[in-house]
């Protein structure tokens, strides 16, 4: 009898054996889960791949994301078990995902299944950026003093939608990301629209206020281009002012009628610009200005810049607070020095650099030049606007300005655009060709 009851014991210890390696394994298994680690076996379909969010759809909990090697365009679907994390390593929802992110994600091949998104430790940042500038020939941006490569595979979004990098102008405001040197998007966080003007005949010669912001002289066929927002625009003449809110709206034409103007004070001095030597630039606020005449301006300070190739560029501040004074400025001549080799590219940190702009001290100025010209060809019939003042119908050819500026095509019936172009000093004529204008959708 004894024999036989060591084999039965034998089986039942064999059995407990096996239940605790069970009860092991699968407290082993759920310790794994609650850590959020993912495991892969050799047969699994799991992948990884970093790229650009250019697309997040909200409904179908999808985000399409870019390849930075390939350029190829994957769709991920997100749901309550992918674990996303943003650039502070915090966990957040699929669709707070925002586009124009750079993500190293995992995924299962199997249904395109996302398992984790994070922003890689190396990627850059800069929000809220109002001070920047493209130049197409290098394939270069410069922002925050620093310069930039952007290329084919850089994603540039307005709205949504993929845009041209000179569609974008100095009233917008950018988020830009990248590695390294490189530019992978920009993204127009808020953006422009047009403010036109009629019945304002009593006038033109003066000049135009909006908010302090933009300073333009007032001409026939006044279109301004100013980002989103609410201002107070004021027109001004001889002593005299009239103000008007306007609220302006992204990619929208907004039309101010003056025919029921009342003149609200006449807080306007006229200044005189005594400016040596001639052939000198202004530039009040940044806006370029014909100072042959008085200009009028509203009581207040004003940021003042006047520059000429060969001589040192003055800035200053003047404080218009009387009926008339007449400003003098006498340029001096720049004494050759050895230059600094300030063009090497530099690094952002990693962190977020919502107010690196104020870093960005560079003086953009303009020139004239009264030797050559400026053709604009297409698209044809269209309004053309170079910083807000009309030169004509195109085709049309007006005097050359060297530098950054804003082109404007608009059309009745089209939607109204603007581009950022840089004429170069190259002593020679520029001729310019825009896409056709896109017809307004019905309401």
């Amino acid at each position: 009898m004894s024999g036989k009851k060591k084999m039965y014991r034998m089986p039942v210890c064999f059995c407990m054996c096996i239940l605790v390696m069970a009860v092991f394994s699968s407290c082993s298994i759920s310790m794994n889960r609650r850590q959020g680690s993912v495991t892969a076996s050799p047969s699994s379909d799991v992948q990884t791949m970093q790229g650009i969010v250019i697309k997040n759809d909200t409904e179908k909990s999808q985000l399409q994301i870019r390849d930075m090697d390939s350029d190829i365009i994957s769709t991920l679907t997100y749901g309550a078990t992918s674990v996303i994390t943003d650039r502070y390593k915090t966990e957040q929802d699929g669709s707070r995902v925002p586009v124009g992110q750079i993500l190293k994600a995992t995924y299962r091949t199997s249904d395109a299944k996302l398992v984790t998104a994070e922003v890689p430790e190396e990627v850059w940042e800069y929000q809220d950026v109002t001070k920047f500038s493209f130049v197409a020939d290098d394939n270069m941006l410069k922002v925050a003093g620093k310069k930039y490569q952007y290329s084919d595979i850089t994603y540039c979004s307005s709205s949504g939608n993929e845009v041209e990098p000179m569609e974008f102008n100095n009233h917008d405001i950018l988020t830009i990301r990248g590695v390294g040197i490189k530019v992978y998007s920009v993204v127009r966080t808020s953006g422009h629209g047009y403010i036109r003007l009629t019945n304002y005949e009593d006038f033109v010669g003066g000049m135009a206020e909006v908010s302090k912001n933009i300073i333009v002289p007032i001409s026939e066929n006044m279109l301004i281009t100013a980002g989103e927002g609410t201002y107070r625009l004021t027109l001004c003449k001889k002593g005299v002012a009239v103000t008007k809110t306007v609220t302006v709206q992204n990619d929208k034409e907004t039309v101010v009628d003056f025919s029921d103007y009342v003149v609200t004070g006449r807080n306007i001095g006229e200044v005189t610009f005594a400016i040596e030597p001639d052939g000198a630039d202004l530039y009040i606020n940044n806006t370029a200005v014909n100072y042959d005449k008085p200009i009028s301006l509203q009581y207040g300070k004003y940021n003042v810049t006047v520059s000429l190739t060969g001589y040192e560029t003055y800035t200053g501040v003047l404080d218009v607070e009387e009926a008339s004074k007449t400003i003098n400025i006498d340029l001096i001549e720049e004494v050759a020095t050895a230059s600094d080799d300030s063009s090497a590219t530099a690094t952002p940190s990693s962190s977020s650099a919502s107010d690196s702009n104020d870093s960005d001290s560079e003086t953009v100025t303009k020139q004239i030049d009264s030797d050559h010209t400026i053709t604009v060809s297409a698209p044809e019939g269209a309004e053309v606007y170079l910083d807000n003042v009309y030169k004509g119908l195109a085709p049309c050819t007006f005097t050359k300005v060297i530098g950054s500026q804003t082109i404007t095509l608009r059309e009745t019936g089209y939607v109204t655009k603007s581009y950022s172009v840089d004429i170069i000093d190259d002593d020679k004529n520029a001729k310019l060709s825009f896409a056709d204008l896109v017809k307004e959708e019905a309401d």
